[in-house]
């Protein structure tokens, strides 16, 4: 059977995706810009020394994927508006119509181990403290 071409994208090195990522966040409103910026420079912190070329591009991709995420949920806003669209004060209350980010499908989260299930969770209810939601 022969194999479908995926889509091929380049990947941005490590430190210019973690440099683009932290410059996306300041779009967002502000708990969520430092809490943002507080799990990125803790996740490439942690996967700093990784040797395995695999793991690697796993890590790589699936920031490059969130970062391509927020680029479209914070581009300005088409509304008329007498703020500079460009301002990411302005730019942080345009709140994307589905909500900020994306829903996990159910295939990535099998995947995921117990450890990650885990962050995802903590995650979770920090940024639901964060917002002033209640349990």
């Amino acid at each position: 059977m022969p194999r479908v071409p995926r889509e091929t994208k380049v990947l941005l090195g490590p430190l210019q995706l973690y440099r683009q990522i932290l410059r996306v966040h300041r779009y967002l409103p502000p708990a969520m810009r430092a809490m943002g910026d507080d799990y990125v420079k803790s996740e490439f912190r942690r996967h700093q020394n990784i040797d395995n070329p695999a793991h690697i591009v796993g890590f790589l991709s699936q920031w490059q994927d969130y970062m391509e995420t927020l680029q479209e949920q914070t581009k300005p806003s088409d509304r008329e508006s007498p703020a500079p669209a460009n301002d990411p004060l302005v730019r942080s209350f345009n709140v994307p119509e589905g909500g900020w980010g994306k829903k996990i499908d159910s295939e990535r989260l099998d995947k995921l181990s117990d450890e990650q299930i885990g962050q995802l969770y903590e995650l979770r209810q920090e940024l639901d403290r964060s917002l002033g939601k209640k349990d």
